[in-house]
């Protein structure tokens, strides 16, 4: 959880510091691989605030499962419903809107996000406590 929690981290950072410069990126790497349209360049920094503070968030949330992960071991699955929906939101645009390679790659990332945080609730059952109601 708490390599997870480095790269989202990373990641939001790079998304606020340079947007256009990650699209710009991964528009090279989809070039190396094949035939794939530009990722739409945007001046509006409402989506970017909104991206900055998911990624922030699942930061977050990465770091309080680490601290304890039988007691919050539910945030597992937080954490895999927001990758579920980045994943699910990024190949609908790939499939029914532009083949933009990072639309592809959010969708494979994230979707590989969700079976690996998955994967982690199903093997920490063993470490699930039931806290008290207070």
């Amino acid at each position: 959880m708490r390599a997870l929690a480095l790269t989202f981290a990373v990641v939001g950072l790079l998304f606020i510091i340079t947007p256009n410069g990650v699209l710009g990126r991964m528009d090279d790497v989809g070039n190396w691989i094949g035939s794939f349209h530009t990722a739409p360049q945007s001046d509006e920094k409402l989506w970017l605030a909104l991206g900055f503070a998911y990624m922030t968030v699942i930061t977050g949330i990465a770091l309080v499962i680490s601290m304890d992960v039988g007691r919050y071991r539910p945030f597992l699955l937080v954490l895999a419903a927001g990758k579920a929906a980045s994943s699910l939101a990024a190949g609908a645009f790939f499939v029914f809107g532009d083949d933009v390679f990072i639309y592809l790659l959010n969708f494979l990332v994230d979707g590989s996000l969700v079976l690996i945080v998955l994967g982690c609730w199903v093997i920490s059952a063993p470490l699930e406590r039931r806290v008290a109601p207070t």
